[in-house]
């Protein structure tokens, strides 16, 4: 009987020391990136934003126009390097990076250089003043937004 309280009380000791330097390996992981997660998500958003106002414009006819240069400078210094802002082990806590990021980095990249070439465009035809592009180059960016949504990032 002592044995196996004995076995018990090891194996207890060592799944709690498991347990707490997984923990605290998740946790040093986090502190690792938090900041970069943080800074991902609010790039995020500020791509979400701007294509938010420029829709808001040129879709809905809001009274902004002269702003539509900023808004698409933005998306352009904004689209960069998306890839960067995705270190291999960000995709916790609690983000909507999914784990295919990183087994299929090529195709994210891909991706994601997609949507850089489209906010460029969008963004020449707004230097332009080439109001007819407006709508492709805009649906163009949209829709290389949900390619890479679709692949890689939870709803």
């Amino acid at each position: 009987m002592k044995k196996a309280a004995s076995l018990l009380t090891a194996t207890t000791v060592a799944t709690a020391l498991t347990l707490g330097l997984g923990a605290a390996s998740t946790a040093h992981a986090f502190e690792d990136h938090g900041p970069t997660i943080d800074y991902r998500q609010g790039v995020m958003s500020a791509i979400g934003g701007n294509v938010g106002a420029f829709a808001a414009v040129v879709v809905d006819g809001a009274e902004f126009g002269d702003n539509l240069k900023m808004h698409t400078s933005q998306l352009v210094a904004l689209t960069q390097d998306i890839p960067s802002l995705f270190p291999e082990g960000s995709d916790f806590p609690e983000t909507d990076a999914k784990e295919e990021i990183w087994d299929n980095w090529e195709r994210f990249e891909e991706l994601s250089n997609d949507t850089r070439e489209a906010a460029e465009a969008l963004h020449a035809a707004v230097e332009a003043g080439n109001e007819d592009e407006y709508a492709i180059r805009f649906r163009n960016l949209g829709q290389s937004c949900q390619a890479c949504h679709d692949d890689f990032r939870r709803d």
